[in-house]
């Protein structure tokens, strides 16, 4: 077994990510670190008593080369004798309806996609291609943004039923191991543009650092991910305790007891906070700023504050989350 598989195999059973019996649908866009997952995970399959049930391709239909990514995919299907399930997505139409960024939209309807095509062809795990690059690139962009633990965490091994068994391993590595197999692959050329600030990270503010460094720093910053992943997932363990001692839900949402709130640490009341938002935004998006405002409310240096599907305010030694009742049309 080559090191590169040795490495992707640690991975799986560190986070045990297809335990045997496993059936696992493949997101494939065509790109190299995709292609690479297929086939790494056919052949560790053979070793660690998971299969392949099927591939799973979508077509964004935001680049003129989308067609040709699909039959690309298709016929790499057709080869392996995998079965594979294709769907296609108007993600500008989705993204303007919605009111999200096209990278927002895109990443929803991707997964959206994958959990039907799991469903369809009976597979319990789905696996991406996620690299130790991709999870360089979300700290600096979630560092750039002022995250706290859980943002600077990046990208989890596993959140659901998705895996991620490529994390320990670099882009360069994959491409490498494609050649050595006469393997192609498809190229985005959005990859190259510099307007998207993934892009410019890592194109611009990766290379800079390896050049300041004297070497590369992606697994250093990949390891500093993970550490901050297993801090973040500690305090988050702790706060769900304290979250289900100290809110109650109620007829206008949820309450909790300001002075016992209070009296947690800072980190928890953070948490604290962040859950009981997302709890009354209804799936909207509570971004770090909102946990500011109702932080300032419990702190009582704010009367009370409008947040994602309703506010927060004080009464009667509680502090209070109103969601905001739904009219119908």
């Amino acid at each position: 077994m080559s090191a590169l598989l040795q490495r992707v195999r640690k991975t799986i059973q560190r986070h045990a990510l297809c335990p045997p019996g496993t059936r696992l649908l493949v997101g494939l866009s065509g790109g190299s670190d995709s292609v690479a997952l297929v086939l790494l995970l056919r052949e560790l399959g053979e070793h660690g008593g998971f299969t392949v049930a099927g591939l799973a391709h979508l077509n964004h239909r935001l680049r003129a080369s989308a067609d040709n990514d699909e039959a690309f995919c298709r016929a790499f299907a057709d080869r392996l004798g995998c079965r594979i399930v294709v769907e296609g997505a108007d993600v500008k139409e989705y993204a303007s309806d919605r009111g999200l960024s096209t990278e927002d939209a895109a990443r929803r309807i991707r997964y959206d996609f994958l959990e039907r095509a799991a469903g369809s062809v009976g597979a319990d795990r789905i696996a991406v291609g996620h690299t130790q690059d991709d999870q360089a690139e979300t700290f600096l962009l979630k560092l750039m943004r002022g995250a706290g633990l859980t943002g600077l965490a990046g990208i989890y091994p596993r959140r659901g039923r998705v895996v991620r068994p490529l994390l320990d391993v670099s882009r360069g590595e994959l491409r490498d191991h494609l050649r050595e197999q006469g393997e192609q692959w498809v190229e985005d050329e959005t990859n190259a543009g510099l307007e998207n600030p993934r892009n410019r990270v890592r194109h611009v503010i990766l290379p800079e650092l390896d050049s300041a460094a004297g070497g590369a720093t992606r697994p250093a910053i990949a390891r500093a991910a993970a550490l901050a992943r297993e801090d973040g997932e500690w305090l988050d363990a702790v706060a769900c305790e304290r979250y289900l001692a100290l809110v109650e839900t109620t007829a206008e949402g949820l309450a909790m007891d300001v002075a016992a709130a209070a009296g947690e640490p800072r980190a928890i009341r953070r948490r604290l906070l962040l859950r009981a938002l997302r709890v009354g935004a209804g799936g909207r998006e509570v971004s770090q700023e909102h946990v500011e405002l109702a932080m300032a409310v419990l702190e009582g240096s704010c009367g009370g504050a409008d947040v994602p599907g309703g506010r927060v305010e004080r009464s009667r030694g509680k502090l209070v989350v109103v969601q905001r009742k739904v009219v119908p049309k």
